[in-house]
């Protein structure tokens, strides 16, 4: 339960303030067509980190990392993304 009722803020809280910043031009992010975001993964086991690697050797940017080693300024960059790219174990 704890797991939904975080995704529930992040979705509530920190993507309106990034849909806010963004809207005021206070958000400082230069898109690449190539942008993505890690999303779903608590990196207990450090597997993320080896994932970013692989991801960014073929060309991708990844912007964005969370929760395990995520910062609240990448999750307000999340929406900006290409493409969100789920990493998690159970899905």
């Amino acid at each position: 339960l704890g797991h939904h009722i975080a995704n529930d803020m992040i979705r509530d809280w920190v993507f309106p303030r990034s849909d806010k910043a963004k809207a005021d031009g206070s958000l400082k992010f230069d898109s690449t067509p190539y942008d993505v975001a890690i999303i779903g993964d608590y990196n207990i086991g450090g597997d993320a980190w080896a994932s970013r690697i692989l991801l960014e050797e073929i060309g991708l940017r990844v912007v964005a990392q969370w929760s395990g080693d995520g910062t609240i300024n990448e999750m307000l960059m999340t929406p900006n993304v290409k493409m969100n790219l789920i990493h998690c174990y159970r899905s």
